[in-house]
């Protein structure tokens, strides 16, 4: 399954950002509702498709899972229609560094929305669901992540979170479950100065990317909340 990881944040200008405190259904896009996103010009949606997108809470949506590895409990995938044209975003004269900069904003109608891991505990084996990234070298193709410069890990309701980035500006995170001896990917983000590609499914990695899995988790720094929990669930979502 093709996903699309856009920018959320922030939330609406009804939200104080600010605040010690967030209520999870006050900042997740609400069934029914439009909500707007923002995506990288080499991954671009069409008006009037229906997507499957990627909604993480605000912390990691600035920063990355890796600077908040719990909030990926909290992140939900969602099935939206694309209902408007894109919209260039530019920096304010307030803020010159505006991090949405260079992105486009679409307007999304809310289609369905379920908890990603739950939606990962779902996935049966296919086995051409997607691959691990390769590059090409003077040795000939080798797995990307043999050619990482740091890595970090963590685990996440019984399974775990592979973080990545490589000397040629590539970034990359993984979730990984385990049957056995095996390794199972279940989610994968690859972004490069080529574009981004962010695929679901759940794929038994072959013996060549479980050994360089292995490896990069060997040589992984443990990976810790950056803040302390913010987010509360003071009422049921719908």
């Amino acid at each position: 399954m093709n996903i699309y990881a856009p920018t959320f944040w922030p939330n609406g200008s009804e939200i104080d950002h600010g605040a010690p405190s967030l209520r999870l259904r006050d900042i997740l896009p609400a069934l029914g509702s439009t909500t707007f996103a923002c995506f990288d010009k080499d991954h671009l949606p069409h008006i009037g498709e229906t997507v499957h997108v990627l909604w993480i809470p605000p912390v990691s949506d600035i920063n990355g899972w890796s600077e908040q590895p719990s909030e990926i409990a909290l992140s939900y995938l969602l099935t939206a229609k694309v209902i408007s044209e894109a919209t260039l975003m530019a920096p304010s004269e307030r803020d010159p560094n505006f991090i949405l900069r260079g992105k486009y904003r679409y307007t999304l109608n809310v289609l369905a929305r379920e908890r990603l891991l739950d939606v990962l505990k779902t996935f049966t084996v296919e086995a051409d669901s997607w691959s691990l990234p390769t590059v090409a070298t003077d040795q000939g193709i080798t797995q990307l992540w043999d050619e990482v410069h740091w890595c970090g890990v963590a685990s996440v309701e019984g399974l775990i979170y592979l973080v990545a980035n490589t000397r040629n500006e590539g970034f990359m995170e993984l979730l990984l479950s385990k049957e056995g001896e095996h390794l199972i990917g279940l989610f994968s983000l690859e972004l490069n100065p080529s574009g981004i590609q962010c695929n679901l499914g759940k794929h038994r990695l072959t013996a060549m990317e479980q050994h360089s899995i292995q490896r990069a988790m060997h040589n992984a720094q443990p990976l810790l909340d950056s803040q302390a929990p913010y987010i509360v669930f003071c009422d049921a979502l719908d």
